[in-house]
């Protein structure tokens, strides 16, 4: 049995990914005015996303998409109405292919199989600290939990989403803010002296 319904009669298919439901809370972010708005994710493709969110959202405006167990995924505004968002995602061809491996293994064993999956475990990790923005400023912080991809990190200060930050002996990208501080994702920097 489809998980969607088909287009009406005599009208073509034109859904290039499969879209399973999936209805879960979870979150959107605004990178514009790095606000967090809660929704309900209805169905999840490897091209996009419907949620159910209040407020009204037009054409073309940009989101990061939270989803428990799948990651994070940019996607714009193509259609808004009856309280649904729908997203187009804006993701490279290897996180597409990933996300349609997720949603296969999503639809066999459920949730907890993508969980089961995730590339590198987070572990809890209780420790206090400092991160030192591009512009030297010190951001105390907590560290919530670490994987090999990255650490959550508890602070009042929120470095914009995309700033490089340092971490003792790491670097690190902001890639979303939560309701306790900021996930930031392990990454390496190139110094100018040995490019040159």
């Amino acid at each position: 049995m489809s998980d969607q319904p088909g287009p009406p009669p005599g009208m073509p298919e034109r859904r290039k990914y499969q879209r399973v439901r999936v209805y879960m809370p979870r979150q959107l972010f605004n990178p514009l005015n790095e606000s967090t708005i809660d929704c309900k994710v209805l169905d999840l493709s490897a091209g996009g996303a419907a949620v159910q969110v209040d407020g009204g959202f037009p054409l073309g405006d940009k989101f990061v998409l939270y989803v428990t167990g799948f990651g994070r995924f940019e996607g714009r505004v193509v259609l808004h109405e009856n309280g649904v968002l729908r997203l187009a995602f804006t993701i490279g061809e290897t996180k597409q292919n990933r996300l349609k491996d997720m949603l296969a293994l999503f639809v066999a064993e459920g949730i907890t199989g993508i969980t089961e999956q995730r590339r590198h475990k987070r572990e809890p990790a209780i420790g206090t600290g400092f991160i030192v923005r591009a512009d030297g400023h010190h951001v105390k912080c907590e560290v919530l939990d670490v994987s090999l991809d990255g650490v959550s990190l508890r602070t009042k200060s929120r470095p914009a989403v995309g700033e490089i930050v340092n971490l003792g002996r790491s670097w690190g990208k902001v890639v979303r803010h939560h309701e306790d501080g900021v996930a930031i994702q392990f990454v390496q920097v190139v110094q100018e002296s040995k490019a040159a």
